[in-house]
């Protein structure tokens, strides 16, 4: 059985419960619901590769921070007058700025992979042309394969009753107090309900 629970924490509590109530309490696997997402695209969608059929990483927040810091030392995007503000933030004499902008922009951007989806899609086809955030993720995710992009795929295949059904998902999976997680995870999630049984508590 898969059970998700909103953090790590939980499965210690959870796992001595359920032996308490039962006498024991093996074979179940606990993930949180970022990493049940993580399975089900992994499951569902072919693996990003590039010409030479090489697996590619996806855009995580190890992975934006040095592609934002690349960005953000970019003399020629940050000539452009929608980037004049961050140029001058990031332009004194603390090479350590950009840096710094650089990963909480990634803890932006991540962030916006599960909860604002539709944004990310908007600015990639061009939208926002004048917004700082729009042309630093047109820099960082083009060419690159990213979440919000793979949950879009997968929600257009399989979030339709009669749609496809997905694979590799667990027959019974329970939630237990997974309450602050995104719309689109929440999708995803349900997705399972198609092929077994769902229970949330």
């Amino acid at each position: 059985e898969v059970v998700l629970i909103p953090q790590v924490a939980m499965r210690r509590w959870l796992q001595a419960t359920l032996a308490a109530e039962h006498g024991v309490a093996a074979n179940i696997e606990f993930l949180t619901p970022g990493e049940f997402v993580g399975r089900a695209l992994a499951a569902n969608l072919p693996a990003p590769r590039d010409e030479q059929g090489r697996k590619l990483d996806e855009l995580d927040v190890e992975t934006l921070h040095w592609h934002l810091y690349a960005a953000l030392t970019d003399r020629a995007l940050l000539a452009q007058p929608a980037m004049q503000r961050i140029a001058a933030h990031v332009g004194g004499d603390d090479p350590l700025r950009a840096w710094s902008l650089a990963g909480e922009l990634a803890n932006v951007f991540n962030k916006y992979q599960a909860w604002r989806r539709d944004w990310l899609l908007r600015w990639e086809d061009g939208a926002g042309p004048d917004d700082p955030q729009a042309i630093l993720w047109r820099r960082v995710a083009r060419g690159r394969p990213h979440r919000a992009r793979r949950i879009q795929q997968y929600l257009e295949r399989f979030d339709r009753i009669d749609g496809e059904l997905p694979r590799g998902l667990p027959t019974r999976l329970s939630a237990f107090a997974t309450l602050n997680v995104s719309p689109d995870v929440l999708r995803v999630i349900a997705t399972q309900a198609r092929v077994g049984t769902l229970h949330l508590f």
